[in-house]
């Protein structure tokens, strides 16, 4: 609408933003993308590492992870996950 772009709702009703402690909550189940950008860089590679699994472990099949570019995941094939891209990983 004019200069600024709108999004749909049905569209909007389709995405989850929430505020989500990584290391203490409980993951969500059956995500298509999980988008976690500049976060992971502040913990130690045990904590990367847990964080990536459950990460894993919440996406479907298929489902794509998208993160920072100073959060290469250099472990990703011991994790489950394929490269899709830069920054980007794919569940198998």
């Amino acid at each position: 609408e004019g200069d600024k772009y709108v999004i749909a709702p049905k569209l909007k009703a389709m995405v989850n933003f929430a505020k989500h402690d990584l290391i203490h909550d409980k993951y969500p189940q059956s995500l298509d993308l999980i988008v976690c950008r500049n976060v992971v860089i502040y913990f130690n590679t045990q904590t990367k590492d847990d964080i990536y699994k459950r990460f894993y472990d919440s996406l479907k099949p298929g489902g794509i992870l998208f993160v920072g570019a100073t959060e290469s995941i250099y472990n990703y094939r011991e994790l489950g996950f394929s490269k899709a891209s830069s920054f980007i990983y794919r569940k198998i």
